[in-house]
């Protein structure tokens, strides 16, 4: 049978790239002109304009009075548009900003008449094993993509993509990129384009994209498909779109092949496996943003609504926005020009400027406007959904060195103080001598363990004293040969520059288990490669300089020095150590507290700093465990995936013409695992992003890598043309990450392998409670501290709880005011392979009238069943999201 050819006019609009999205947007206002003009006129039926709305933002933004003109050809039909707000990475990115992306594309896409219902990512770098889910939950049944299929998975490039949970789309892979069309444009036979577009389908009708990046629109497409056309009995050329495209296929009623998992093979197109440590300052800075909207924003404007401040939802969604034009494909791997990455960089700093400044405002609103208006009371805020009992850091300001801290029932509260630092608080002057002796106070970092119910504020008293009732001070130890820190769970012993961890339930020593490997980086921001001439280093503990800082709560282990490094590669070639990398770490031992809310193990933390001043080189963080598995598991946006430790191709990818070598180099959001059936290890980060499982079980985070070309040629794991620009060498000397570099991450050693459990303590470790001292001696604990503020008419109690998600096995993945402003929304998700059938409760506040499940878009599905305030719920699948309306 005669196969049809869907030619698909369309452009791939690079939101930045090699060039600023400053810069296209001048392209983009007069390719526009040139689009409507065409549709206008009849020379294109329809165009696809990339499925990205930030563009129609800017380009209506620039030129409102276009904006009647292009809703009337979206509403037509010809001028197909959404439904993401950009086409974001899917692997590196978290999970609500996936969904907020798609919610804030098809919202802003309505406005102008349809929106594309089609999951279209022409040139994401790698599709995750979640979207089968988070398009269904948003109305998208189908998706286009083209890179990360491996013909092991799928030999056939229409098929059926699962989840666990059940939900399915048609997925249809396009052959050889977006732009293969532009051949029926320049050459009369279409017989070579046809063979390849058709091969490996099932179906009689067969995509073939007509666009490229930041293409002209052909206005000749009608002729050149009638050309093609003539004389030709085996191939049926037709101007089309996607959307006829699928209904030509399910018109077939073809037997397609189904599917589950994520795509990130690198066979027939490059998948760039190890961009995600590229501009490593930019992953963390996104980690960051993503964490304080998601766990201390949205959830904190959920209870500042109960308490009588009403949220500023548009507020929260212009953030998330900002950040979203950082996470299409280039922009969040961070293969990008300089000058683009310094306007990334300038959004991240935006986007975290704004979200501090909102969490400070309630914070200080709520705090302000309790009860007595008690000077020196402490307030803190625990923004997650669940109780907590851990060390709380905080920083005081009182007049007096010496304070006692209490709780609300008055009982006195431990505490260390880390440090005490006497401050000054009058009018600056040129000469500190000249300063008024009796404007002097301190300031004294805390900790202490304290519980916090879930969703709670919390009020203690600190009370000055004229003399110390309690020691408070931590113990220092200088200059160690050896040395030792514990807490319940751990010991981790330094001696003869070797770290030893002790795990004492399990009664079980890991020698030599913590190392930094330093290797040469002859790749580019696209990949890491390994230079011809590698110099691999086990950096050596053993001139270091070791300390220790024991108090009642923590106990810490500092390690600092100066590796001598080669400074680039030519010095690597040469075994020459003329470049240092100076480094300061410190390994943290923490103590949980003793009620229910403490059950959980605590993590041994590492906080580290580099001052990186060599080039062309990658760190990674190693550790060596007494485990013996095939495979690494990891989380995903709204799950977890299992990996293997060693492709089936790693040794024969070349002879087979991969494009780039299965390294086992993988993406995570916040941790990664290895397990086997005695113990599991686990490393949680706070921006680290790529994770390699070597020889021996060992398994690596990359600290950073450092490198200075946009693209380059006939790399080791990649040969061939260059990604990126093939035309010219474009110098990134940003991305060598020259100067500071702050890295934070935990080890925890569990008996067994608990996803949700993990996600929770992730949770945990990574995002604190929230803290406000009210008093008058510093102005100056945040920005905000300096402007007058009115407190609320109606006072607010010394304490407040909020929701309560009593549910182990199920992960929160929001808690936040609803898009119109109507209630509040909660999100939770099963992380595991195995059905809950009895997933726990929720309870909530008693202002609280109905809860209704809903969509991803929070459009009501069905209504649950509230009783005294608490909800029963019912049945997760396997890798299920579900989502709850709360209304007031």
């Amino acid at each position: 049978m005669k196969k049809t050819f869907h030619v698909i006019a369309h452009t791939h609009w690079d939101f930045e790239w090699y060039f600023s999205a400053h810069e296209s947007l001048i392209q983009l206002i007069y390719h526009m002109e040139e689009v409507m003009s065409s549709l206008e006129s009849g020379e294109t039926d329809s165009y696809l304009l990339d499925g990205q709305l930030s563009i129609v933002e800017d380009y209506l933004q620039q030129c409102p009075e276009q904006e009647q003109r292009f809703r009337s050809l979206v509403e037509s039909g010809k001028l197909v548009i959404g439904p993401w707000y950009t086409q974001t990475d899917q692997l590196i990115i978290g999970g609500e900003s996936i969904v907020r992306n798609l919610a804030a594309g098809i919202r802003s896409g309505q406005k102008y008449g349809n929106v594309m219902k089609v999951g279209y990512v022409p040139d994401s770098f790698g599709q995750s094993i979640d979207m089968p889910k988070i398009y269904q939950g948003v109305g998208i049944d189908k998706t286009v993509f083209w890179r990360g299929l491996c013909s092991d998975v799928c030999a056939s490039r229409e098929f059926n993509w699962s989840c666990e949970d059940g939900s399915k789309v048609l997925a249809y892979n396009i052959k050889n990129g977006y732009f293969t069309g532009s051949y029926i444009i320049d050459f009369d036979d279409p017989a070579p384009l046809c063979e390849q577009s058709a091969e490996g389908t099932l179906a009689n009708h067969v995509a073939v994209p007509l666009g490229g990046d930041q293409r002209y629109i052909d206005s000749n497409i009608k002729s050149r498909i009638a050309l093609c056309n003539q004389n030709n009995a085996d191939y049926h050329l037709i101007e089309s779109s996607y959307q006829q495209l699928f209904e030509a296929i399910q018109d077939e009623e073809l037997d397609l092949p189904e599917i589950r998992g994520e795509m990130i093979d690198g066979q027939v197109s490059k998948i760039h496996r190890s961009i995600y440590s590229s501009r490593y300052d930019h992953k963390h800075l996104n980690d960051r943003i993503e964490r304080r909207l998601s766990y201390q924003l949205e959830p904190l404007m959920v209870m500042a609504d109960s308490l009588g401040i009403a949220p500023q939802s548009c507020l929260v969604s212009n953030i998330w926005k900002v950040i979203m034009r950082n996470h299409a494909h280039d922009s969040a791997g961070g293969c990008n020009a300089d000058k683009t990455n310094k306007i990334i960089a300038a959004r991240y700093e935006q986007a975290d400027q704004m979200s501090g400044s909102a969490v400070d405002y309630l914070v200080r609103k709520i705090a302000e406007s309790q009860q007595g208006g008690i000077d020196g009371r402490l307030t803190i805020f625990n923004t997650l959904p669940y109780a907590r009992e851990q060390v709380v850091n905080v920083n005081i300001s009182t007049q007096s060195p010496y304070f006692l801290l209490t709780g609300s029932d008055g009982r006195q509260i431990e505490f260390d103080c880390l440090k005490l630092e006497k401050c000054y608080r009058g009018t600056i002057q040129k000469d500190a001598a000249d300063n008024d002796p009796d404007k002097y106070y301190y300031q004294s970092d805390i900790e202490f363990v304290y519980p916090l119910g879930a969703s709670s504020v919390v009020s203690l008293q600190v009370t000055e004293l004229d003399k110390p009732v309690q020691e408070s001070t931590i113990l220092l130890t200088a200059d160690c040969q050896e040395a030792q820190i514990s807490n319940a769970h751990y010991q981790l012993t330094y001696k003869d520059g070797q770290f030893t961890l002790f795990d004492k339930y399990q009664q079980r020593c890991w020698t030599d288990c913590i190392a930094l490997h330093d290797m040469g980086d002859g790749g580019d921001t696209y990949d890491y490669s390994p230079p011809e001439h590698d110099w691999l280093l086990a950096l050596n503990w053993s001139q270091a300089r070791v300390s220790v800082g024991k108090g009642r709560l923590s106990q810490t282990l500092f390690v600092e020095g100066e590796w001598a490094l080669p400074e680039d590669l030519t010095a690597r070639q040469n075994k020459e150590l003329n470049g240092v990398v100076s480094y300061k770490l410190a390994f943290r031992l923490e103590e949980q507290g003793t009620g229910a809310a403490s059950q959980q193990v605590c993590p041994l933390l590492i906080e580290a700093e580099f001052d990186n001043q060599v080039l062309d080189h990658r760190m990674q963080l190693v550790i060596t465990a007494p485990i013996s598995t095939r495979t690494s598991w990891a989380d995903t946006p709204f799950g977890t995936v299992e990996r293997l430790n060693e492709s089936e191709h790693l040794y024969d990818w070349s002879a087979a013409g991969w494009k780039e070598e299965p390294s086992p180099i993988y993406p995570m959001l916040h941790f990664v695992n290895m397990h086997d059936k005695n113990s599991s290890l686990t490393l949680f980060t706070q921006g680290g992003k790529e994770y390699e499982v070597l020889a021996d079980n060992k398994l690596a985070l990359t600290l950073f890598r450092c490198v200075g070309w946009l693209g380059k040629p006939d790399l080791q794991r990649r040969p061939g043309i260059a990604s990126g620009q093939q035309f010219k060498y474009i110098a990134t000397p940003d991305s060598q990450m020259q100067g500071t570099i702050n890295f934070d991450c935990a080890v925890l050693i569990e008996p067994e392998f608990k996803p949700a459990s993990l996600q929770r303590q992730w949770q945990q470790y990574s995002v604190k409670p929230l803290y406000y001292q009210n008093q008058s001696l510093n102005q100056f604990t945040n920005t905000l501290k300096y402007f007058v503020m009115h407190p609320l008419a109606e006072k607010i109690a010394d304490s407040y709880a909020g929701c309560l998600i009593d549910c182990p096995e199920l992960v929160v993945s929001a808690l936040k005011p609803a898009d119109d402003s109507n209630g509040f929304i909660i999100r939770l998700y099963n992380p595991g392979s195995e059905t809950v059938r009895e997933p726990g409760s929720i309870s909530l506040p008693d202002s609280v009238t109905a809860i209704v499940e809903t969509d991803l878009l929070e459009n009501a599905v069905s209504a649950l069943c509230c009783v005294n305030g608490k909800v029963n719920l019912k049945t997760f699948a396997a890798k299920q999201i579900k989502t709850f309306r709360c209304s007031f």
